[in-house]
């Protein structure tokens, strides 16, 4: 592990994983909301075997990195984090590999990860995606959005459960197991990011048209936390000529923690390698 020192702002712990032989290509690795770096060891491992140089790290707030848990003053706080390691990472010996890396995302990561590449998407090869936080599967009250954004402005760090759980993220009992007694988790959302994020999800779609990376996307088929008829949505609106949206039936929101993961592994990283190498 290593940690990344920025002035004015909270210090992000990253860390890159090498290609095991020749590199074939290069992705930054963005992990979903409570969730943090550690719990994508496997398909680091993986990726890596596979010939990709993975970097991870944990957002503001979340994991080893600095900041109050789960909370941000503005949704350009975690677009900052990726450009910030993205710069970073330009200037260590252990990134480097054929052509330009990918921006890979899951959750909250891959809105994150979209919103870099409508910002920087000359820089990167493609946009690769798991279960996109475009929306969350069961609809916010208009009347609780409403006092939300009211209480936001006199109380932003105000903290409300978020009600997740690992029976929701996949099938693995191990996994499920882990998810809910990980000491780097947290069970709240705080009133700043609800309003901040939801924002960030209305600027996205009104900005797809604009998008330009290539993007492949496997969406879980049953998940219980974020919308799927969002990103089919997203995908529709998105500029991009090549885009592909791959819908794993069955499968919950942690599509790369499910007992088939390596299947969906391996697509990943073949679509990786095949956008690096052009």
């Amino acid at each position: 592990m290593q940690f990344l020192e920025r002035t004015g702002r909270p210090r992000l712990g990253f860390r890159v994983d090498p290609a095991k032989e020749t590199c074939r290509g290069r992705v930054l690795l963005i992990h979903g909301y409570a969730d943090h770096l550690a719990r994508f060891d496997h398909v680091a491992t993986d990726w890596t075997e596979r010939g990709l140089t993975v970097a991870r790290f944990d957002l503001t707030g979340h994991g080893t990195s600095g900041g109050p848990r789960g909370h941000i003053g503005a949704f350009d706080d975690y677009v900052n984090d990726v450009r910030d390691v993205l710069a970073f990472l330009e200037k260590s010996p252990d990134w480097t590999g054929p052509g330009r890396p990918v921006l890979f995302g899951h959750s909250m990561g891959a809105l994150i990860a979209a919103h870099t590449a409508l910002l920087v998407g000359d820089r990167t090869a493609g946009l690769a995606m798991t279960s996109p936080f475009f929306d969350v599967k069961k609809k916010v009250p208009a009347i609780q959005v409403g006092v939300g954004k009211i209480v936001s402005r006199f109380s932003p760090g105000l903290r409300q459960p978020s009600g997740l759980r690992g029976e929701d993220v996949c099938h693995d009992p191990a996994v499920v197991a882990r998810y809910d007694t990980d000491p780097l988790r947290f069970n709240h959302v705080t009133v700043g990011w609800f309003v901040a994020t939801e924002k960030a999800q209305e600027e996205l779609f009104a900005r797809a048209p604009a998008l330009r990376s290539p993007i492949y996307c496997i969406a879980a088929g049953d998940d219980r936390l974020v919308s799927l008829d969002a990103t089919r949505r997203f995908f529709e609106r998105a500029g991009s000529a090549e885009k592909e949206l791959d819908v794993a039936p069955g499968l919950f929101h942690e599509v790369l923690n499910e007992p088939d993961w390596r299947e969906h592994a391996r697509k990943l990283a073949e679509r990786m390698v095949l956008w690096a190498s052009r």
